[in-house]
C-alpha cells in the first residue's frame, strides 16, 4: 500500500461524450481503492486556445453531418498508411499549451488518457519534458488505431483480442496490453427487475419496449426512425435518448401525438441502466461505451448509423459474436424490429451471449494496472519506452 499521496491526471479530449464518460468510471474506480491517490480529470478543450476546437474537432463533426464517405476515405487511409498522428505537432504544441503547463504544475505520477487526441498530448509532454511519470492509454473502441502507437506510452488497455493483436502488430510489446474490456459503470451489470423499472417509468408492463439511443452528441436521427417504427404495426412503447443534441430532442418531442408510438423523449440522462433494463431490444449508434453497456444489461442490439471507420468495426465484431444485428439503412430497422420482437428465444440467445461477452469489471482491472504502474515493482521492465521500427520515425514528425 502507498504511503504518500499520489497524483494521478485523467486527460481526454471531448470529440464526443464516450471518451469522457470512460474518464468519469476510471476516475470512480480509482476512488474505490484504499490507496492515497488524488485524481485530476482533465478535458484538453477545457484548456485549449479558442481555435483549437475549431482547427481540430469542428471539422470533424462537419465530416460525420455533410462528408462521412470523405472521413471514411481519411480513416482507412490512416489505418493502411499506419499514421503515427491525427494532426501535426505543432497544433497540440500551440494549442494545448496550457495543457503542457498543466503537466508540470500538478506533476503528475500517471496520466491515464482515454482518447487518441489525448494520448497525442500526453506524449508530446513527456516527450518534451512536461513530465515523466508513466503513461497508461485506454482505448474505447473494439480496435485500434495507428496514432496510439507512441514511444512514450508505457501501457494499454484495450477492449478485445482484436486491438490487442493490431498494437503487437504495430510494435507493442504483449506484455505491456492488457484486455480489460472498456471501462463502464458496473451498475449496469445488476440484476434488475424489468417490470419494477417499467413501473417507475410509467410503462405499460405488457407492451414491448424499445430504446433508441444517439450516442452523447446526438449523430443519429432519432426521429426519423421513431418514424419509422410505425411500419411495425405493434403497440410499440418507444424511449429515445437525443443526449446532448437539443434540436433533435426537440424534434423527438414534436413528434408525440403524431406518430401511432408510445413515444418518451429524453436529453442527457444518468438513467441509462433503468432504461436499458426496462427494454426488450436497443436500437443504437454503436458507439464504444453504449454498446459495451448494453452488454453487460444483457439488452440484444440492433446497430444503425455507425460513425465511418472505428464504429463500422464495432459492429463487425458485435454481429460477429451474435449480440447485434446490423441495420444497413434506416428503412429496414422496422423489419429487423419486428423479426427480433417475435422472436423471444433469439432475443435471450443474444442476451445470454451479450453478458458472456461483457465485461462490467472493465474500469476496475484498468485502475488495478494504474496502481501497479505507481508502484512500479510489478511493470518495472515495462517502462521503458519500445524502439521505433525502421522508417516510423517519419510518422511521429
Amino acid at each position: 500500500m502507498m504511503n504518500a499521496a499520489k497524483r494521478i491526471l485523467i486527460l481526454t479530449l471531448s470529440v464526443g461524450s464516450g471518451h469522457v464518460q470512460a474518464s468519469s468510471v476510471v476516475r470512480d474506480a480509482l476512488a474505490d481503492s484504499a490507496d492515497q491517490l488524488e485524481v485530476q480529470t482533465l478535458d484538453a478543450i477545457a484548456l485549449a486556445e479558442s481555435w483549437f476546437p475549431w482547427l481540430y474537432v469542428q471539422p470533424y463533426w462537419w465530416m460525420l453531418r455533410y462528408r462521412r464517405e470523405l472521413w471514411r476515405a481519411l480513416y482507412e487511409r490512416r489505418q493502411r498508411k499506419r499514421h503515427r498522428s491525427t494532426a501535426p505537432r505543432w497544433i497540440f504544441r500551440r494549442g494545448c499549451a496550457r495543457v503542457l503547463r498543466e503537466f508540470k504544475t500538478f506533476s503528475p505520477h500517471l496520466v491515464i488518457v482515454t482518447e487518441i487526441g489525448a494520448a497525442e498530448i500526453a506524449a508530446l509532454g513527456k516527450r518534451e519534458g512536461w513530465f515523466s511519470s508513466p503513461i497508461l492509454a485506454v482505448l474505447t473502441d473494439f480496435q485500434a488505431e495507428p496514432p496510439w502507437v507512441q514511444p512514450e506510452i508505457d501501457f494499454y488497455c484495450v477492449a478485445t483480442e482484436q486491438a490487442k493483436a493490431q498494437l503487437i502488430g504495430w510494435g507493442i510489446s504483449p506484455h505491456r496490453i492488457l484486455i480489460s474490456g472498456i471501462p463502464i459503470d458496473p451498475v449496469f451489470a445488476l440484476p434488475f427487475n424489468k417490470a419494477e423499472m417499467r413501473n417507475l417509468l410509467g410503462l405499460k408492463p405488457r407492451r414491448h419496449v424499445l430504446l433508441l439511443m444517439a450516442g452523447g452528441m446526438g449523430m443519429a436521427p432519432l426521429d426519423q426512425v421513431a418514424t419509422y417504427l410505425e411500419q411495425c404495426g405493434s403497440p410499440l412503447q418507444v424511449l429515445a435518448v437525443a443526449g446532448h443534441d437539443r434540436a433533435l430532442l426537440g424534434r423527438l418531442q414534436r413528434l408525440r401525438g403524431k406518430i401511432a408510438l408510445d413515444l418518451l423523449p429524453f436529453g442527457w440522462t444518468n438513467r441509462i441502466p433503468e432504461l436499458m433494463a426496462a427494454s426488450d431490444l436497443l436500437v443504437t449508434k454503436p458507439g464504444g461505451l453504449t454498446v459495451s453497456e448494453a452488454l453487460a444489461s444483457g439488452l440484444p442490439m440492433i446497430l444503425m448509423h455507425p460513425i465511418p471507420g472505428p464504429e463500422e468495426r464495432n459492429i463487425q465484431y458485435l454481429v460477429e459474436h451474435q449480440v447485434a444485428a446490423r441495420a444497413p439503412s434506416l428503412e429496414e430497422i422496422p423489419a429487423l424490429v419486428t423479426h427480433l420482437l417475435n422472436r423471444p428465444e433469439k432475443r435471450e440467445g443474444m442476451s445470454r451471449a451479450a453478458r458472456e461477452l461483457a465485461r462490467p469489471d472493465a474500469a476496475h482491472a484498468i485502475a488495478q494496472v494504474g496502481r501497479a504502474l505507481l508502484e512500479k515493482a510489478t511493470y518495472i521492465d515495462l517502462l521503458a519506452p519500445p524502439p521505433l521500427h525502421a522508417g516510423e520515425s517519419a510518422f511521429l514528425m
